[in-house]
């Protein structure tokens, strides 16, 4: 066979080649640009409907955060005690409600009416004579309330201080916590 013969056929080759490449390519193109178009159509849909699509969107995402919110509140929460002291100001010792409305007052300062509402703050044990006390909270903001109770620096207008000693699982040993 002759060079030139084999040359020819070469170019021959890679001419074909170039050609269907052309062609296949062609062909994803008009597929590619169809595709396209079809997008761009969904997508002028959408923005005369976006109003629709967007109002959808918020009901969706506030169904979503509603439903967690429930379950949370459904669930069965773990209580938690904390035993504290306060050290105060003055002659007479604050009272009962003056404490549990400086707590709850320090919670929603710090963690917003959503922690009180969950938090389910109550004071359950209170010793004016000695200033000590117990809290009732639940698992989830027992942090929350420990971290109000540290930012607490009046207590029924008078300068004092809470200061808490453990945080118990019962009554119990919550009060145990407290000295005599």
């Amino acid at each position: 066979m002759d060079a030139q013969y084999l040359l020819s056929l070469l170019v021959l080759l890679i001419a074909t080649a170039v050609g269907l490449y052309a062609y296949l390519v062609t062909k994803r193109m008009k597929l590619f640009e169809k595709r396209i178009a079809l997008l761009e159509g969904v997508v002028e849909r959408l923005v005369k409907h976006d109003k629709v699509v967007a109002r959808a969107a918020l009901h969706a995402l506030r169904s979503i955060r509603a439903e967690d919110f429930l379950s949370k509140l459904r669930a069965k929460r773990r209580r938690r005690y904390i035993a504290f002291y306060i050290v105060y100001e003055g002659n007479e010792p604050p009272s009962p409600q003056e404490v549990e409305k400086a707590i709850i007052r320090a919670i929603e300062r710090l963690g917003g009416q959503l922690s009180v509402a969950l938090g389910g703050v109550q004071l359950v044990y209170y010793d004016p004579e000695r200033a000590a006390g117990v809290i009732r909270c639940t698992h989830d903001t027992k942090y929350v309330v420990l971290a109000a109770m540290g930012i607490i620096r009046k207590v029924g207008g008078k300068r004092a201080i809470i200061i808490p000693v453990r945080t118990s699982g019962t009554i119990k040993r919550a009060k145990k916590a407290l000295p005599s």
